[in-house]
């Protein structure tokens, strides 16, 4: 997904999402690089009717858009590189968080790449917490 050229764009990311939408008791959320259902909004919610106890008829709505919020996850995130020979692509973890509003950082070889020692991995991992908690607060406003 992080990599130049990936397929995962315009008309396959909108059927996955309509397929979430279609599935809300099994799906969660999304592997993406952003926030999906803003690139993507839901159609307008057709209107149902619906009697009151003093027999008025009301308009609901069966799904409202703004009651979307699915979990989204990200990978290709990295602190110290921004891309490789592969066409890996690396964002950092404020790029992410708080400019894509993801909600989830996935970290491979930033954590492990060097190939170092247990404790060196356990380093780069609080890192990359470290560094997702700031671009979180910051995205809610609590820093």
């Amino acid at each position: 997904m992080s990599s130049a050229g990936n397929l995962a764009t315009g008309e396959y990311t909108a059927a996955a999402l309509e397929m979430a939408r279609a599935n809300k008791d099994f799906v969660v959320g999304f592997i993406a690089m952003g926030r999906v259902e803003e690139r993507y909004p839901a159609p307008l919610p057709h209107p149902l009717t619906k009697a009151t106890d003093r027999g008025e008829l009301v308009l609901e709505h069966s799904l409202s858009p703004d009651l979307e919020d699915w979990l989204v996850l990200t990978p290709g995130v990295g602190l110290d590189v921004r891309g490789d020979g592969l066409g890996q692509q690396y964002r950092t973890p404020h790029e992410v968080v708080f400019e894509s509003g993801c909600d989830v950082i996935i970290v491979g070889r930033g954590i492990y790449g060097e190939g170092g020692d247990t404790e060196g991995m356990k380093r780069q991992a609080q890192r990359y917490r470290e560094e997702g908690w700031k671009a979180y607060l910051a995205r809610t406003k609590q820093q």
